[in-house]
C-alpha cells in the first residue's frame, strides 16, 4: 500500500520540490499551504506522515501541532518539522508539542528522503 504523506508549507517553492522528489520514490502526496489548509486536507488525506512548516500565514505550524496532537484521530501520525528558523528554541517547542523531529532548511532531498524512509518505510 502506498504510504501518504502531508506536506505543509507556505513557500509554493519548497512544496513542489519536497513533493516532487517524494513521488519520485511512490509515496502519494498532498499538500497544504497552512495549518488550516491541512486540518482540511486531514478530512479528506489519512496521511501516514505530516511534514511541516513553522514559519505559515492564518495557523502557523505550533499551533498546527498542538491541534493534531490532542485529536485523538489524527495524533498518532508522525510529524516532521522543517524549519528556516535555527533558533535552538524552536526545535525544543516543536519537539515538547510533539514532533518527532526537526530538520532545518535547507536539507538535502537525499536527507529527507532518508529520514522518512525511517520513519515510515
Amino acid at each position: 500500500m502506498t504510504k501518504k504523506i502531508l506536506v505543509v508549507d507556505d513557500s509554493e517553492v519548497l512544496r513542489r520540490i519536497t513533493s516532487f522528489n517524494l513521488k519520485k520514490v511512490g509515496y502519494e502526496i498532498c499538500e497544504a499551504v497552512d495549518g488550516l489548509d491541512a486540518l482540511e486536507k486531514l478530512k479528506e488525506f489519512r496521511a501516514d506522515l505530516i511534514l511541516l512548516d513553522i514559519m505559515m500565514p492564518r495557523m502557523d505550524g505550533f499551533t498546527f501541532l498542538k491541534t493534531v496532537k490532542s485529536d485523538t484521530n489524527l495524533s498518532d501520525i508522525p510529524v516532521i518539522v522543517l524549519t528556516a528558523k535555527g533558533g535552538e528554541n524552536d526545535e525544543l517547542e516543536a519537539k515538547r508539542l510533539g514532533a518527532l523531529m526537526v530538520l532545518t532548511k535547507p536539507f538535502s532531498p537525499k536527507q529527507l528522503l532518508d529520514i522518512v524512509k525511517q520513519v515510515i518505510g
